[in-house]
């Protein structure tokens, strides 16, 4: 567990740790004003079971002259009033305390999911090629909340509480040392063997519960995201049946970590309440008079009431940390992207780029990693000049789109380099290699916001271009279907993933959104394939209108989409 503890600080920024700090500050003036709150009920006992003490005990008759009192019944109201005081105050500080504390962790979990989504978003292409987008979006909200749940607020009520127990042990040390350390012994006897026997269950368990949180994600993913052919395939109840399997076994995990966690409430209570009764019994069989017994019992009863729920709270916070040492495991490489995305990111900040004469590729290899016995491209050669269109033609499989990718910087070379104008396609300079391209993809990607908006994918609203949106989409063929046919013209809502729209008109609408930014390059992946002839041929003839304005890469299956282009690249050949 203290490895999990170290883990988890190492993940913590330097202004994260500062407010770890000042947090534990306030902590440790909380546990002082609650020793206070303790102590303070102790000379109120005191002289309301025997008010002749203050006369016998210098503190009482300190305390009586400072405070004014003419009588002892004035005495007990003042002490009485002091003591209140104390309480309250200590219970406005406390309700402080744990407001910081819930905004210290809550403001974590933004800063966590923010960091992670940023660093994977900073990863190079092949990453996501790799991974799973259900275990992404799972890593960025759902663990990291169990990461601030399970790690982060049972640390911070650990330390909270540890403090409060640590103060109140003082306390009785300080008026009983063996009666204190009776009780600290007992405590602790029965939290740690409660722990060390469920320890290994909470492990497991933790284990089998991240497992199914990740299947609960992705089935859901794929479910959601693909029901067209969830519903054509019948394949809903195959989908119910894998979530409410994954789902069964993370709510069962659940409860299975809170009763864990409950255990010995009930137990140390009896425990505290026959404790209680027995000093008693123990104090009158010592024959002890009742204005001794009263002012001891007040103490230990009180001091029972702060240090019974500190002592369970500390128990359930190790728990939590024990069942959520897989969370870690799991988020800690994920952070460590993070590192590497930073220091590309200052580099990529710093370059530029300029395309003026041509793209050229020389002895360009690539496999992908899963397939390292089919190499795709091998000592690939070739150069497009600057304002020249090339079309690539070739059976599925050829190598089409994975050339594009190389092109666009989303894929690195096996071997080879690939060169704008004199300079190498790199790491460094891909960001800006990337603002002189307009692409479109086979499938288009349409976020379920205006046509403005995904025409204008990625800036910000209040910097959207009306006028050089509505001209791309002019050139794209989608103006006058937009305006005649949708009701609320470009700020019609398209849809999760452009739903309410054809893929024809998906298709435009992508191609006019790598029109927007005014490309000096345009590279088109299949960009008419879901088109009608008859609009084929006008978005043919839009894109020829650019033809020798700006440079311009098509793949296409049918020769007729490529008549356009200066020069035709055949990967059958």
């Amino acid at each position: 567990m203290l490895q999990s503890l170290k883990q988890l600080w190492r993940i913590l920024t330097p202004l994260d740790k500062r407010k770890v700090i000042y947090v534990l500050i306030l902590v440790m003036g909380m546990a002082v004003i609650e020793s206070a709150g303790v102590i303070s009920i102790m000379p109120f006992l005191a002289v309301l079971s025997n008010p002749s003490v203050i006369e016998t005990t210098p503190l009482l008759k300190k305390i009586y002259e400072i405070l004014g009192a003419n009588n002892t019944e004035q005495m007990i109201i003042y002490l009485g009033i002091v003591s209140f005081t104390v309480v309250v105050f200590s219970t406005i500080f406390k309700i402080i305390t744990q407001y910081a504390v819930n905004r210290f962790s809550n403001l974590q979990r933004h800063y966590f999911s923010a960091r992670l989504l940023k660093a994977y978003l900073n990863q190079k292409y092949e990453f996501f090629i790799q991974n799973n987008s259900s275990f992404l979006i799972k890593n960025v909200l759902s663990e990291v909340d169990q990461l601030i749940n399970t790690m982060i607020l049972p640390t911070l009520t650990m330390m909270s509480y540890g403090v409060v127990l640590f103060a109140m042990t003082g306390i009785l040390l300080i008026y009983d040392p063996v009666m204190a350390l009776g009780t600290a012994g007992i405590l602790s006897f029965f939290y740690i063997s409660i722990f060390m026997i469920v320890k290994r269950k909470l492990s497991r368990i933790g284990a089998e519960f991240t497992q199914a949180n990740k299947e609960r994600y992705q089935s859901c993913q794929e479910a959601l995201g693909g029901i067209k052919d969830v519903i054509i395939n019948n394949a809903k109840q195959g989908y119910v049946e894998q979530f409410e399997k994954s789902s069964r076994v993370f709510a069962r995990h659940i409860a299975t970590r809170e009763t864990l966690g409950q255990i010995p409430l009930n137990i140390i209570e009896t425990i505290g309440y026959g404790s209680i009764i027995g000093l008693a019994i123990l104090l009158v069989l010592s024959a002890k008079d009742v204005s001794h017994i009263l002012p001891i019992l007040g103490l230990y009863g009180f001091a029972a009431y702060r240090m019974l729920p500190a002592a369970q709270n500390i128990y359930r916070s190790i728990s939590q940390l024990k069942f959520s040492e897989q969370v870690l495991k799991i988020l800690m490489p994920e952070f460590h992207l993070e590192k590497e995305s930073i220091a590309s990111e200052v580099l990529i900040k710093n370059a530029e780029l300029k395309f003026e004469k041509a793209i050229r590729l020389e002895n360009v290899s690539f496999v992908y990693p899963n397939r390292l016995d089919r190499p795709i491209l091998a000592n690939f050669s070739f150069e497009i000049k600057k304002n020249t269109s090339l079309g690539i033609m070739g059976k599925s499989g050829s190598g089409k789109s994975t050339l594009m990718d190389l092109m666009l910087g989303l894929l690195a070379p096996e071997s080879g380099k690939i060169y704008i104008d004199d300079v190498e396609l790199n790491q460094q300079n891909v960001d800006a290699w990337r603002n002189l391209v307009g692409y479109v993809p086979q499938f288009i990607y349409l976020a379920d916001k205006t046509i403005a908006k995904n025409i204008a994918f990625g800036v910000p609203e209040d910097q959207i271009d009306l006028e050089q949106v509505k001209k791309v989409a002019k050139l794209a063929q989608i103006d006058s279907f937009i305006m005649q046919e949708l009701e609320n013209g470009y700020e019609e809502i398209v849809g999760e993933r452009g739903v309410l729209l054809s893929g024809g008109q998906r298709q435009r609408i992508g191609i006019a959104r790598a029109l927007y930014k005014n490309p000096q390059v345009l590279f088109m992946d299949e960009a008419t394939s879901a088109l009608d002839s008859e609009t084929e041929q006008f978005v043919n003839e839009a894109i020829q209108s650019l033809n020798g304005k700006i440079t311009m890469v098509i793949i296409a299956h049918r020769l007729s989409s490529l008549n356009v282009c200066d020069n035709i690249l055949d990967l059958n050949k």
